[in-house]
């Protein structure tokens, strides 16, 4: 889990003396910054150190015309006889221009926060998010079928819904003191299109997952808008196609793997529609092995933005099945992914996500040392293994569940998570898991 860099980390980089050199002269040891958008190269951060010949190839692949390049973070040039060699601007291509000027895209892209960093809530806190949170996301569910019609014939009504939705996403992404949580607990049964749960939940984990890296604030916003708009295309394609999921036709398959074009197509209708996202929708769908569709991108064809939504598209495909029976745990669900998967997706990605949700991802069910089944409810991420749960407990009032904070109780831990398979049928009742539904974040929160 050592891939990725935090904010800390980032901090920590002594960027004195910062060179500025043409790509045609990097070499194996240089610690660069590309100094550019986050959508614009296919790396897991912007900064890094060279180990391999072929992020060379790729970083003069993108058409920079200049890199930052940090010396005393980078490892030493040496002669033929193993002394050091200072680079110099004469010799090496190198400009006299360093990066510490303030006008520089390396000083406006903040780095972003992590979970651990934020605010600790008081007591309390738990509920009052959650029901914020509840009323927040089912807003926005209630606003997404008219946004979708909207987009689909054109108007602009349906742009400004979709970025209304997206930069209210970000506020309780980033508001420690409200959003502690960000939940989806909605069975299948609470709403009226499955398709537009999927939309905001990917919309919603994909920005999550995002923080992880390298990234401002717009750039995640942009991530968020591909996730919630990652499937209008399928708007267009005859809703018997559509399902007809595991019994297409070859025919009825090949008009199905069109509809990442078609949302491109109809996206494109709106003037100054962002670039970065239309690359996010047309390519969802293609794997890191060139197995995907529709262009049959392969490796570093598919940037970071992509990499992360198509993944977590994935991911709420396996948990959130159209088909409940074949539905898998988070924890089932991050597991099959990694263990088995990873040909298919970026292997940071996928530190990313269990990184974000954890051991066990919210949603599982787990059995506790004293025998009673649990639903875990958050992220501990000072704790991964103490999360706040909420107990199967028959007699307890709907309005008023039994949840308990493992990190306060010290007699009592998880033992394991329990495959949706052996779950007793009277659990699977009282958790409601129909559909494993419901992304929480915080750091350590308390049961009220």
């Amino acid at each position: 889990m050592a891939l990725l860099r935090t904010s800390d980390e980032t901090s920590k980089l002594d960027t004195s003396d910062t060179l500025v050199l043409r790509p045609e002269h990097l070499r194996l040891g240089m610690y660069v910054d590309l100094n550019c958008s986050w959508f614009k190269h296919p790396f897991p951060r912007r900064s890094f150190k060279l180990t391999s010949q072929n992020q060379i190839t790729t970083i003069k692949g993108l058409g920079l015309a200049t890199v930052l390049v940090y010396p005393r973070e980078s490892d030493p040039e040496t002669d033929e006889e193993g002394n050091a060699i200072q680079p110099t601007p004469s010799s090496s291509g190198v400009s006299e221009t360093t990066a510490q000027t303030s006008g520089t895209e390396a000083d406006a892209e903040p780095e972003a926060p992590t979970p651990a960093e934020e605010e600790q809530p008081t007591h309390g806190d738990y509920h009052q998010a959650v029901e914020l949170a509840s009323t927040a996301y089912r807003q926005m569910l209630d606003q997404s079928s008219q946004m979708m019609k909207n987009l689909v014939s054109g108007s602009e009504e349906g742009l400004r819904h979709a970025q209304s939705m997206i930069g209210g996403l970000s506020t309780l992404l980033t508001n420690t003191e409200a959003a502690g949580t960000v939940a989806s607990a909605f069975d299948s049964e609470d709403i009226a299109n499955a398709n537009l749960l999927h939309a905001l939940n990917v919309a919603t984990l994909s920005m999550i997952v995002a923080q992880q890296f390298d990234i401002d604030q717009d750039a995640l916003q942009l991530i968020g808008m591909a996730g919630l708009l990652l499937d209008v295309g399928e708007q267009r394609i005859p809703r018997h196609i559509l399902q007809n999921r595991a019994r297409r036709s070859e025919v009825e398959n090949v008009k199905y793997q069109l509809h990442p074009y078609l949302g491109v197509e109809m996206l494109r209708r709106f003037p100054g529609f962002p670039e970065e996202v239309l690359d996010v929708i047309r390519s969802h769908h293609e794997r890191l092995d060139g197995s995907g569709y529709p262009e049959r991108l392969k490796g570093d064809q598919i940037s970071l933005p992509t990499r992360i939504v198509s993944a977590v598209d994935h991911y709420d495909a396996l948990v959130n099945s159209f088909h409940p029976e074949d539905a898998l745990s988070p924890a089932e669900a991050l597991a099959t992914m990694y263990k088995h998967q990873q040909r298919l997706f970026s292997p940071e990605v996928l530190i990313a996500m269990i990184q974000t949700l954890g051991v066990f991802p919210p949603g599982t069910v787990v059995t506790l040392t004293d025998g009673s089944f649990g639903q875990v409810l958050n992220i501990n991420f000072k704790h991964r293994l103490k999360p706040l749960v909420l107990l199967c407990d028959q007699a307890a009032p709907a309005d008023q569940p039994h949840t308990v904070d493992l990190q306060t109780e010290s007699e009592l831990s998880i033992l394991r998570a329990i495959p949706r398979g052996e779950l007793p049928a009277n659990v699977v009742e009282y958790f409601r898991i129909k559909r494993w539904t419901g992304y929480f974040v915080q750091s350590s929160m308390r049961a009220a």
